[in-house]
């Protein structure tokens, strides 16, 4: 009885035990007082139809049962799937994400490198304005510089001369020499 295929019981023996067990005659207390081991069998007999009809309600479920995690095999494949693509967008977004910042901070670094140059030429703007009137001044300083350097010749001949007649001659020695000259 332990290894009874209970799973599988035939139609027909299931028909004939049916029968057999709705006969009047058939009783569980005139098994038992027959025998008592009779008796055991016939519970055991019992149990294993109750078994069979709750089969009959049982196996449609569990073959449903079989279906559906089948099914359920096949959705969690392509949820891994998903979960796999998703994963593969989620890095892609996050590499996209870290360019974007490395791209915002050069922006920033660039835009700091441009005001910084704007205030550059403002300043270098200023300084060529102020150097504008220079310019002026220094043109006119060429101008004047060049027209006494003309005249340098002939002031450093009269400067001689003055330095000569004044210088370490004296008055008597002058005379004299003047006379000599002419």
């Amino acid at each position: 009885m332990i290894g009874y295929d209970k799973d599988n019981i035939d139609e027909k023996i299931v028909r004939k035990v049916n029968s057999m067990l709705a006969n009047p005659n058939f009783s569980e207390a005139d098994i038992k007082n027959s025998s008592e081991a009779l008796g055991g069998i016939m519970k055991w007999v019992q149990a294993m139809m109750i078994y069979h009809d709750l089969l009959k309600v049982v196996n449609p479920k569990r073959a449903k049962v079989a279906e559906m995690n089948e099914k359920l095999g096949v959705v969690r494949a392509r949820l891994e799937e998903k979960r796999k693509k998703l994963r593969e967008v989620e890095e892609m977004m996050a590499e996209l994400q870290a360019q974007y910042e490395e791209k915002l901070e050069n922006e920033r670094q660039l835009v700091a490198k441009i005001d910084d140059s704007n205030k550059k030429l403002v300043r270098a703007g200023k300084i060529i304005g102020g150097l504008s009137e220079e310019k002026i001044r220094w043109t006119e300083t060429v101008g004047r510089l060049e027209r006494e350097g003309s005249l340098l010749i002939g002031d450093c001949l009269v400067a001689a001369g003055m330095i000569a007649y004044s210088g370490p001659f004296t008055a008597k020695y002058r005379t004299e020499l003047e006379a000599e000259w002419y």
